[in-house]
């Protein structure tokens, strides 16, 4: 097996440990998140790592991100210095691993330093009247976002983090490894933010807040946000609906698909 380790020069003296994460992951540390991924929190010395195994990498993947495309591990690395540089906070990356075996992706992993910052979706929990001031903070933040070019195609409450001292927060986004750098309109920004699965009022603080700050009409935002929405989960729902081509087959089929699917997905793990 061959395996890639890149590490930042600032953390060079924990080579030796990162190098032991793909034979330890499942030792190490404490599990905080179990999923699509894997998360372990590490202290190693005094550094507290965050340590995520991007574990559900399908056969076309394991080619694709041989061959084509940066595995995750390695764009969420350089989409974070990306955001560092341009003043947008997110967890410091410290390194990735990349494990190779008969010349395809095997195993991913992304180090970073652990973050304090809160879920955002604590917010978003609470009544519109307490959480007003923390929405429209976070508009504010999504739209310095946006202006320095940054799209995250992941953009959703859970890929944001909050810290908050008195009546000023800050934010952090997480889950780097889905990014678009381009230029600023309008559109993109609403099309970014359709990802956000948000009540209609609190939909409103935000579009009141974006709309003042990128100096547009705050109900042409408004109506561009939830017009984004809506075509955004028009295209989630069509491709659902084309990943499951059973419901072409007739219903004696069905079981013997399913079986076939289970078969396909464990032999792809």
């Amino acid at each position: 097996m061959k395996t890639e380790i890149f590490v930042h020069s600032t953390y060079a003296h924990l080579r030796d440990f990162i190098s032991q994460i793909p034979k330890d992951f499942s030792t190490l540390g404490d599990e905080i998140y179990v999923g699509r991924n894997d998360v372990h929190l590490v202290n190693v010395n005094g550094i507290v790592l965050a340590i995520k195994y991007f574990k559900r990498l399908t056969l076309a993947n394991r080619y694709i991100f041989s061959t084509v495309r940066k595995s995750k591990a390695s764009r969420a690395f350089e989409y974070s210095e990306v955001l560092i540089q341009k003043g947008i906070t997110t967890p410091e990356p410290v390194a990735y691993i990349n494990c190779y075996k008969y010349g395809m992706l095997y195993q991913s992993y992304y180090v970073s330093l652990y973050t304090d910052y809160l879920p955002m979706m604590e917010l978003f929990q609470l009544p519109v009247s307490e959480s007003e001031i923390a929405l429209k903070a976070f508009s504010r933040f999504i739209y310095i976002v946006h202006k320095n070019g940054v799209f995250h195609n992941d953009l959703t409450i859970q890929n944001v983090l909050y810290s908050v001292t008195g009546n000023q927060y800050d934010f952090s986004l997480i889950d780097n490894n889905r990014m678009r750098f381009r230029s600023y309109s309008f559109k993109r920004g609403m099309d970014n933010l359709s990802r956000l699965a948000l009540p209609v009022e609190t939909i409103g603080i935000i579009a009141a807040e974006y709309a003042r700050e990128a100096a547009v009409s705050d109900v042409r935002t408004l109506n561009a946000m939830i017009f984004s929405k809506w075509r955004y989960q028009i295209r989630m729902s069509l491709k659902r609906w084309l990943k499951k081509p059973l419901h072409l087959l007739p219903h004696r089929y069905r079981h013997s698909s399913d079986i076939i699917r289970k078969e396909t997905n464990i032999v792809v793990r």
